[in-house]
């Protein structure tokens, strides 16, 4: 009989509360001889993560360990922010299957032994990173390191001002760490990014580095204004509720990056966004919402449900900060619709500054792994 996956989550006054929660929840019943656990925390008990992992280590008899920092953590139809609350996941992997990695060096090559020695043996099609938000320079590793073993990446940017703690088998940080997983590890991958396009996809004729001047030939800025005065948006420019999607080239699903749109020059008729453009690059403008953000959520589930070979043993959700209450109304509405969809499954993830599929990084996403 194949060992099942088990998650709990719990928040508490204190680390030893939280932990000791924990635990008995997970021991409720027998768990797996070998595995792999994901370890999430929030904030408050970032300090307290070496104690926290120390405590489930020993009372649950499991070496190995993933995880870090958010400033919030979720589990199946819950959220927890603001307060001390952590969430585990233990997925039964064989140690075979899969190789930790501590943070890469960012001034180096990703020429670690270990690393290659794993990947050579694991063959890994499909990777987990955390980083850490006071080494921003190590994300620029992201596309050779899923190049490396041509592996899929998810993940995300832990939470802190002055940098946040991960979890590679022991707490560390600095950079890019994770985990990678052989060949025969089967999963499904969503992202959602809580947008409603309110126009077609344009072409940049004229722009450099974050300023774009024309779009198709026209003045960027009565573009932008015509499709907003369309969408009923006329007023609401400054309201944060519209952005710039950059289209992803290559991509046959229409995939793109969200990126603020930062200021606009009347005079000039150009605007200005939070990432780098140039004549040539794809970008249409996106709408992003309550009403928006669950939309977008939904479909991104039904889509995922219709991939999906069977019933999913466990389930990881990397968020962004601007989500949960922020967008969907309440802590755990976000939580309560991906339980509703997909049924209450074994799931832990955490609210972090930016999120990791394939070989890029987002902004305001929802990226959900599903293993099978």
């Amino acid at each position: 009989m194949t060992a099942e996956f088990r998650a709990a989550h719990a928040s508490g006054e204190n680390w030893a509360s939280v932990a000791s929660e924990l635990a008995d929840l997970l021991e409720k019943e027998p768990l797996p001889e070998q595995a792999l656990a994901f370890l999430y925390v929030t904030e408050a008990l970032a300090e307290d993560l070496g104690s926290i992992l120390t405590f489930l280590r020993s009372r649950l008899s499991i070496e190995h360990w993933t995880g870090t920092v958010g400033i919030g953590v979720c589990g199946s139809g819950r959220a927890y922010f603001g307060v001390p609350a952590a969430s585990v996941m233990v997925a039964p992997f064989a140690s075979d299957a899969f190789h930790v990695f501590e943070p890469l060096k960012v001034d180096a090559d990703l020429d670690a032994p270990d690393l290659q020695k794993a990947i050579d043996r694991l063959q890994p099609i499909f990777g987990l990173v955390h980083g850490d938000p006071g080494a921003p320079e190590s994300l620029g590793q992201l596309s050779e390191l899923a190049r490396m073993g041509s592996t899929y990446l998810v993940g995300g940017i832990a939470s802190g001002e002055r940098g946040a703690p991960q979890i590679a088998d022991r707490v560390v940080g600095g950079g890019l760490s994770g985990v990678l997983f052989d060949a025969n590890t089967s999963v499904q991958v969503g992202i959602s990014q809580a947008c409603t396009p309110v126009g077609p996809v344009h072409r940049v004729t004229e722009g450099r580095e974050g300023i774009v001047s024309t779009l198709d030939d026209r003045p960027a800025l009565d573009v932008l204004k015509e499709e907003l005065e369309s969408d009923g948006g006329e007023h609401s420019m400054a309201s944060g509720r519209y952005h710039a999607a950059l289209m992803v080239p290559g991509s046959d699903t229409g995939d793109f990056v969200v990126r603020n749109l930062m200021g606009i020059d009347p005079h000039n008729h150009m605007i200005a966004i939070s990432d780098d453009v140039e004549a040539g690059d794809a970008i249409r403008f996106v709408r992003r919402d309550g009403a928006a953000a669950e939309q977008d959520l939904r479909r991104m589930l039904g889509e995922l449900q219709t991939r999906l070979p069977g019933k999913p043993r466990g389930a990881l959700y990397c968020s962004c900060v601007a989500r949960g209450p922020h967008l969907f109304g309440t802590e755990s509405r976000e939580m309560m619709i991906i339980r509703d969809e997909l049924g209450d499954l074994p799931l832990t993830g955490f609210y972090g500054n930016g999120e990791i599929c394939n070989d890029r990084f987002y902004g305001y996403t929802g990226v959900l792994t599903l293993f099978m």
